[in-house]
């Protein structure tokens, strides 16, 4: 194997880990997501503030106008 094929194997295996990591955050995150969707919903139609719910939710404060609507 050369130095070059080395070093890309290498690297290729050190994707693994932290890819693997990342999707299962992924995973978890769009789970969370949608228990927290109605959960804002109702915060906004009930008047809490969308600087309050983006700082309680870590969600942007578009996410949380686009989410209040649907």
């Amino acid at each position: 194997m050369t130095d070059e094929a080395a070093e890309r194997a290498e690297a290729e295996r050190a994707l693994n880990g932290p890819g693997a990591r990342r999707i299962k955050a992924k995973a978890e995150l769009r789970k969370a997501d949608e228990a927290l969707k109605p959960v804002v919903f109702r915060a906004v139609k009930a008047g809490v503030p969308i600087r309050l719910i983006a700082k309680k939710t870590g969600l942007a404060t578009t996410t949380v106008l686009l989410w209040g609507k649907e």
